[in-house]
């Protein structure tokens, strides 16, 4: 899953940072995966060279999908 944000941000520019910081802020403030992989279904798509901001938003946005997706797993007993 990681490596789809990453291509999805590799056409992203640093103009499409501040679109980026919001999909983030709604992926991170879900409370299911499927709401999640809604929100990151709004990541521009474009052309260009992903900058550093926008691969640290892209990290955050993924850590924050992992979180749910951890917590959606059914936990073993011990």
């Amino acid at each position: 899953m990681r490596w789809l944000v990453v291509l999805m941000l590799a056409a992203c520019g640093d103009r499409d940072a501040a679109q980026l910081e919001i999909v983030k802020r709604e992926v991170c403030a879900c409370d299911s995966v499927a709401c999640a992989e809604a929100a990151m279904k709004q990541l521009p798509h474009g052309g260009g060279t992903p900058t550093h901001r926008d691969q640290a938003i892209a990290r955050d946005m993924v850590d924050c999908l992992a979180k749910l997706k951890d917590a959606a797993q059914p936990q073993l007993p011990p």
